[in-house]
């Protein structure tokens, strides 16, 4: 069993398609759930919730049967530390035979070095106009970890649509919206953030477990010294010229600035009307809406 195709490009909006979709995020913190209609506006309440200490099924159940939810289409997502993703380039002079056995061999070379059983899915980037090379994207899952989020969407009366990948979700936006590739984001939630950086012919991506709502109540400055100094290593091993930012951290007006005067910050990724916790449940449902 595979996962669904992570596409990396959103169709156009299909007639007769559903006209509302939850996008729903979750990760060993919080539970987030956002709902928007045909015009991408949002539909009732933005809903977050803790998930500290409780199990994530339960508490979607309850989210579902207070808001009056059961019977939607949900796109969800993977946490990116539950996922895996993979790109890999062949020669665009390759056969399509020859190519798809290029991956099949790819991808069984990476199950064999899995301990446990797991599911996966690849999407095929066709190359630019005179370009020499084909990427493939692989995102790869650990079976029990699939088969519990999709329990967890079902048993509270939801319909699965597509799910996802953290990592996938955050270039979709990039992707969805437009922005100049090659493009970087940094995505800040409350103990984690996450660097993804997207161009024609490569994907790449990092985590770093710092929290800046601990800074926030300790002022601890070496450790914020230090998630400068491990991002700004990353923008000059990546060669990045600078970055976008993007996730709840954008609610911290203080820790922005401090932001702002530490990293090659482009832009900030703020959706009008939504919170700036929601960027990945939004971007989430409007795949939903469009697939």
């Amino acid at each position: 069993m595979k996962l669904a195709v992570p596409r990396l490009r959103l169709p156009s909006f299909r007639l007769g398609g559903i006209s509302t979709c939850l996008g729903i995020h979750f990760n060993d913190k919080v539970l987030r759930v956002i709902e928007l209609n045909k015009d991408k506006k949002p539909v009732g309440e933005a809903i977050e919730v803790s998930l500290e200490g409780r199990d994530r099924a339960v508490v979607l159940l309850e989210v579902v049967n207070k808001y009056g939810l059961s019977g939607k289409y949900a796109n969800v997502c993977i946490p990116m530390d539950e996922g895996l993703l993979k790109y890999y380039k062949y020669p665009a002079t390759m056969s399509g035979n020859d190519l798809k056995n290029a991956i099949d061999w790819s991808i069984k070379r990476e199950l064999q070095a899995m301990r446990e059983e797991t599911y996966y899915d690849y999407f095929i980037i066709e190359p630019q106009p005179g370009g020499k090379h084909v990427g493939v994207v692989l995102v790869m899952s650990r079976k029990e970890t699939v088969e519990s989020i999709k329990r967890a969407v079902e048993s509270a009366g939801l319909k699965l649509r597509v799910l996802d990948y953290e990592v996938v979700a955050i270039v979709n936006y990039g992707l969805y919206h437009k922005l100049p590739v090659p493009f970087s984001i940094l995505y800040m939630d409350y103990n984690y953030s996450l660097l993804t950086t997207y161009s024609t012919s490569n994907i790449s991506y990092y985590a770093t477990y710092w929290s800046y709502k601990e800074f926030m109540d300790t002022g601890d400055e070496e450790s914020i010294d230090s998630f400068f100094a491990e991002i700004r290593n990353l923008v000059v091993l990546n060669d990045l010229s600078s970055m976008y930012v993007a996730g709840p951290v954008l609610a911290e007006e203080e820790m922005l600035t401090r932001m702002m005067e530490n990293l090659p910050i482009l832009g900030l990724l703020d959706i009008e009307g939504i919170k700036p916790n929601f960027f990945i449940p939004y971007i989430l449902s409007i795949r939903g809406l469009e697939e």
